[in-house]
């Protein structure tokens, strides 16, 4: 009997592909544990900036500031359904945050609501515009410069960063608009990221190989979208286009900094590489470095790397801050 082999490799290629599930042939470094940076900082701790409680840290240098300081919101990752704002001074975070903080920038590092069976999207983006309204309106307390804002976030942080940055009103709060916005391996395109248009024989096999991998993406969705992908497939793929970052972009999108390691597993390289594509095409500027080697949230990137990935955030910032005479 003859064999055929070609529908055999199809269905392999279509298992590796999915969820953007990567196989890499290197040998990828193990976690590393950095030394904890020089943090020296005014701590002004959970702060309700909303009518849901939700709570916000400020870092503030020691030094005092004769002008308002410029500010940087930090939204933390965990999937979109877990983390805190104390992320923030976690492995190389805290080498970024030290770094704004020796350059006269006040940090602002903020619990958003997180996402259920019941609560979608939608909240979190909220929250970010009540923490811009509280910023605006406690300025004169906390000396900010309430028109002088970017954001930064990672992994689900950066992509609520992103389509919050992206897709705020060009007219509605103006003076709190943000300026720019600093992405270390967000997600872009939802669609392409969970594969919301993928067939049933290609879903099948991959719940015969990885049922873990396809139960988890599933339920990611139902909390992002608050659809289930079974049998509201057409909706799960609207509102994923919502709620994609990537969606939004044109030639008044603000200046973007993309970080994305070469061995990210959990969320495809390939999405920060469109992300950049869609940014050259506007001529919107912005900055991408791929870290080689990195995994999924930095754990294995050295000293020397973290200070340099430290810096370049930093530089970004500053040349698009317009500091006060």
């Amino acid at each position: 009997m003859r064999i055929t082999y070609k529908p055999i490799l199809v269905f392999s290629l279509i298992i590796l592909s999915i969820l953007s599930y990567q196989i890499s042939t290197k040998k990828i470094k193990g976690d590393i544990s950095l030394p904890e940076p020089n943090l020296e900082f005014n701590f002004h701790s959970d702060i309700i900036y909303n009518d849901n409680g939700l709570r916000l840290d400020i870092y503030q240098p020691k030094k005092t500031q004769q002008t308002k300081s410029p500010v940087v919101i930090y939204v933390h990752g965990g999937g979109w359904d877990k983390g805190d704002k104390t992320m923030i001074r976690k492995n190389f975070r805290g080498y970024i945050l030290e770094e704004l903080l020796n350059n006269g920038y006040t940090i602002i590092s903020m619990n958003y609501t997180l996402l259920d069976q019941k609560t979608h999207l939608d909240q979190p983006l909220q929250d970010i515009k009540d923490v811009k309204k509280w910023i605006r309106e406690n300025s004169e307390k906390y000396n900010l410069d309430f028109s002088n804002m970017g954001i930064w976030g990672g992994s689900a942080g950066a992509h609520i960063a992103l389509v919050s940055t992206y897709s705020q009103d060009k007219n509605e709060e103006k003076p709190t608009g943000l300026k720019y916005v600093v992405d270390f391996y967000g997600p872009t395109d939802l669609n392409k990221l969970f594969k919301t248009d993928a067939n049933s024989l290609s879903l099948n096999f991959f719940k015969l190989y990885s049922p873990e991998r396809l139960k988890i993406r599933n339920e990611k969705i139902i909390k992002l979208t608050g659809f289930n992908i079974t049998d509201q497939k057409e909706k799960v793929i609207k509102k994923s286009t919502e709620y994609s970052p990537i969606t939004y972009i044109s030639k008044s999108t603000v200046p973007t900094l993309i970080f994305h390691g070469t061995e990210d597993t959990a969320v495809s390289i390939t999405q920060s590489q469109e992300l950049e594509e869609a940014l050259k095409s506007n001529k919107v500027p912005y900055q991408f470095y791929t870290i080689d080697n990195a995994k999924h949230n930095f754990g294995n990137i050295g000293l020397k790397e973290t200070r340099d990935v430290s810096r370049k955030t930093v530089d970004f910032i500053k040349s698009h801050t317009k500091y006060e005479n």
